[in-house]
């Protein structure tokens, strides 16, 4: 078994949520969110049809994102590109919170916690 190299614990996005970032320089297209951990978070950073020159991106650069909980609800973050890697000519993004004081990194913290708590206790009901 591989050791984990991160600093935090990955946390998959639980298929139930119907979660995604906005990137607000790259105007309301709708980013999937592939996981979550108390340090940042993992995004698809390009959409279908999207050629990698049209929007580019490196490590060490920062922006603002908006992290939808839900189809309207959202916390406004600012992260930091840690890694970068190219999937089926879609980029991956891992990126780190770069602002780790305020009511916008709490509120992330603690839905990260609830996170947490429904992994180990939450049942998913099967369709009927």
């Amino acid at each position: 078994m591989s050791q984990e190299k991160r600093k935090s614990p990955r946390r998959p996005v639980l298929d139930s949520f119907s979660m995604f970032i906005v990137i607000p320089r790259k105007g309301d297209y709708r980013l999937k969110i592939h996981d979550l951990n108390s340090l940042g978070l993992g995004f698809d950073y390009d959409i279908d049809g999207e050629s990698l020159q049209d929007s580019p991106i490196s490590v060490g650069e920062s922006f603002d994102v908006q992290l939808y909980l839900n189809q309207t609800l959202y916390l406004p973050l600012s992260i930091k590109v840690a890694r970068i890697e190219t999937r089926e000519a879609i980029r991956k993004v891992g990126a780190e919170l770069t602002e780790k004081t305020g009511k916008n990194y709490k509120a992330f913290q603690s839905f990260i916690q609830m996170l947490d708590i429904l992994a180990e206790s939450a049942k998913l009901s099967q369709p009927k």
